[in-house]
């Protein structure tokens, strides 16, 4: 996924996660940034009126569970507090 790969690596093989959990939360990442790109929006820079935007695409015209929407959120949480800061060089913890 764009250059983050190997962020996403390390932290999934840190925590110890199954490879599920690294495929559930790429696969829900890439859809989040494919979105944004096809709204002609910087994945780095996006608001939070964009995020609620994709929400409402998921709910309204996707027709996902409100479940499966908070999976997404997840996704999108961990884009932003971890990769992009990791990719960036800011310290997580």
């Amino acid at each position: 996924m764009l250059n983050y790969d190997k962020d996403i690596e390390m932290y999934f093989e840190l925590k110890g996660s199954p490879a599920s959990s690294k495929e559930s939360y790429v696969r829900r990442m890439k859809a989040f940034v494919h979105f944004m790109e096809t709204h002609q929006k910087d994945v780095e820079n996006v608001s939070f009126s964009d995020i609620q935007q994709y929400i409402l695409y998921l709910k309204n015209e996707r027709k996902i569970s409100a479940g499966t929407i908070n999976n997404y959120i997840s996704a999108i949480k961990f884009f932003y507090t971890y990769v992009l800061a990791t990719h960036k060089g800011t310290v997580v913890l």
